[in-house]
């Protein structure tokens, strides 16, 4: 009696089929991963313009809330030498005058008007100084912050009296002049500002001066001694105790 043997093939993958299917999950993965890292990569360049930018406003922002604010009272420099109350001539600064809006919350003795330079240093920083006093010793020393990298020029013009632009202040003619006092507290019409950036490219600012006291008794205002306490300079919206109107606003100091 022959016996009959039924072979049963079991079901399952071949190697090519498994092959296959490692194949295509690794397509799936390399091209969510291409995907993923495409994501990541433009999010961080993002990330990047982004805190670029908010540089770029924050530098402006001060810019603007010092230059809507210059009052015409000039200072004695660290030799006990008469400095104009907005000068270019300052070799280590781009520009260098003197401020309204200096809040004082602590209600420290010392004047609000505030001194205050800007530099383009070697490093491409827009930096922005300020002295806790006006009329300075030998030993006082600047507070200094930088407020915008990468930038390549910073150039400031003036408007004068008869409507012509000139590129340093005070002008040669005004130096001329027999009243150094009004020479040292004369500023100009309007300034403008000129700022280059790689990726932001020519930025342009044009500043009218507001002209809120006589020569005179700014000059007589505060001497700007005192501990400097209180921080840096910041609007309130008020009169500033001196009788020089401020413009309103927080200060960048507290939105920080």
């Amino acid at each position: 009696m022959s016996r009959s043997v039924i072979v049963q093939r079991s079901d399952g993958f071949t190697l090519l089929e498994v092959l296959i299917a490692i194949v295509i999950t690794a397509l799936i993965g390399l091209g969510s991963w291409q995907l993923l890292n495409s994501a990541i990569r433009t999010n961080e360049q993002t990330q990047a313009r982004l805190d670029e930018l908010k540089q770029l406003q924050r530098a402006l922002f001060f810019i603007a809330r010092d230059l809507q604010q210059v009052a015409p009272r000039g200072i004695r420099d660290e030799y006990g030498d008469l400095a104009p109350a907005l000068t270019t001539k300052n070799e280590f600064y781009a520009l260098e005058f003197t401020r309204a809006g200096w809040r004082n919350p602590l209600g420290d003795i010392r004047s609000e008007l505030q001194r205050v330079a800007y530099e383009l240093d070697q490093e491409g920083w827009l930096v922005r100084h300020y002295w806790s006093v006006l009329d300075r010793a030998q030993d006082t020393s600047p507070r200094s912050r930088k407020l915008l990298e990468g930038a390549e020029v910073f150039t400031v013009a003036f408007l004068t009296d008869s409507a012509a632009w000139v590129d340093e202040w005070p002008p040669e003619s005004e130096s001329e002049q027999n009243d150094p006092y009004k020479v040292y507290n004369t500023l100009p019409v309007a300034i403008r500002v000129e700022l280059e950036h790689p990726r932001f490219g020519k930025i342009t600012r044009l500043f009218e001066l507001p002209h809120y006291m006589e020569h005179g008794d700014i000059a007589s205002s505060g001497s700007g001694e005192g501990d400097g306490q209180g921080g840096d300079g910041s609007d309130n919206g008020s009169n500033n105790g001196s009788g020089i109107p401020t413009v309103g606003g927080e200060s960048a100091e507290e939105q920080r």
